[in-house]
């Protein structure tokens, strides 16, 4: 028995008659000319091409009716759109606050408080009110979130962490943004047009079912200077834990997952002329550290970033998993420093490994106001300290 929707679909996609009197047209008078017979194999053969057409893409055309499906669920979902301008600046800093009314649906009221972008730092606080009915823990409350330009330069999606796997794709809300937005997906390199190298959310705020959550994100090859960006929320939910303690060491015993929301909120939002005509400051080092080769010191508005190699300090940040988080601490905050011309110390706020033999990328708490003081960088490798002045290049 012929499945109707696959022969319509294939008849669809393939348009099998139209292309088979294209290429007859192509010797319109020859064909006319022929004998019956000749009529009747060309008709076979060409019905045998499609047979074997059709059970060669058969699975590729179901995967693709499939995907259809779920796309066009994907585009009939519920959301709701607001935009935002950038107030003056209210509070110090170079982060700015946005003006923008509530957005509401299924009883939760959405907006976004305040934005701040450099080359290497996304930043923005997300204010929810819940209606009384709702089932909320504010403790563990979490969502999903999209950030791109208007130029489809993907800042980061950042999904909601699923305690199950099975029951919810990781990959699914990327896959549908992506074609929204016409970029091409590639499972294998799902991070490749994607700036962000990490990402996290937190509760700043959580009172009288109102929270604030702050998304951050942060790059090493830099965020584009995106003078429009847009803000999604989405996949609103919680997880609850049962942890038990033996022997010292945690054990998750049971572990639940629940959905506050499926509704998703759009957020456009103009980028204020000093994000994006932002300048990074480039650094170097005034005398050479041994043991040190450094790839870039860039000092943006709100830190340091400096990625170097560095295969003594990789081995102690290797071996600091084996610490306990107190010692490590205190081992990474005297490894690597920086002090000014007035004796002020500036810690790291971040320290990791990337891709390059020995690569490592820190991030200090210092901002391009401290260039007019003097800055030290000061290294401890193997009991030995080393100090070296930071210049512009």
């Amino acid at each position: 028995m012929v499945n109707k929707d696959f022969q319509e679909y294939t008849e669809k996609l393939y348009n099998i008659d139209a292309n088979y009197e294209a290429i007859l047209s192509r010797n319109k008078k020859g064909v006319s000319k022929m004998k019956r017979y000749k009529k009747k194999v060309l008709n076979i053969a060409a019905m045998f091409i499609v047979v074997i057409l059709v059970g060669i893409l058969s699975t590729q055309i179901y995967a693709k009716i499939q995907w259809d499906i779920e796309f066009k669920e994907y585009e009939n979902r519920q959301y709701e759109t607001g935009a935002g301008s950038v107030n003056e600046v209210i509070k110090a800093g170079y982060t700015e606050d946005i003006k923008m009314d509530y957005i509401a649906q299924d009883g939760i009221r959405v907006k976004v408080n305040s934005l701040m972008i450099t080359d290497y730092q996304f930043e923005a606080d997300i204010d929810f009110q819940f209606d009384e009915d709702i089932v909320l823990d504010s403790e563990q409350f979490d969502f999903g979130y999209a950030v791109y330009d208007d130029e489809n330069n993907i800042y980061g999606v950042i999904p909601r962490l699923h305690v199950d796997s099975k029951k919810y794709d990781y990959n699914d809300y990327t896959k549908y943004l992506y074609e929204e937005l016409g970029i091409k997906y590639d499972n294998k390199n799902l991070l490749g047009v994607q700036y962000h190298d990490s990402a996290a959310r937190g509760n700043k705020y959580a009172k009288d079912r109102n929270i604030v959550s702050t998304i951050t994100m942060e790059s090493s090859k830099g965020f584009p200077r995106s003078k429009k960006i847009y803000i999604r929320i989405f996949d609103l939910g919680y997880t609850m834990y049962d942890v038990q303690e033996e022997n010292g060491e945690f054990k998750l015993n049971t572990s639940e997952t629940f959905t506050i929301s499926d509704a998703e909120w759009i957020f456009e939002i103009e980028v204020p002329d000093k994000f994006y005509e932002r300048e990074t400051a480039e650094l170097q080092l005034k005398e050479a550290i041994p043991e040190v080769d450094i790839d870039k010191i860039s000092l943006a508005e709100t830190n340091l970033v400096m990625e170097f190699q560095s295969e003594s300090m990789r081995n102690v940040i290797i071996s600091g998993m084996d610490m306990e988080a107190g010692k490590w601490a205190e081992v990474q905050k005297e490894m690597l420093y920086i002090t000014d011309g007035e004796g002020n110390r500036y810690d790291t706020t971040s320290m990791g490994t990337t891709q390059e033999e020995n690569g490592l990328k820190v991030t200090f708490d210092v901002n391009k106001t401290i260039l007019e003081k003097k800055l030290y960088l000061n290294v401890n490798i193997n009991g030995k300290t080393y100090i070296s002045e930071l210049i512009e290049k």
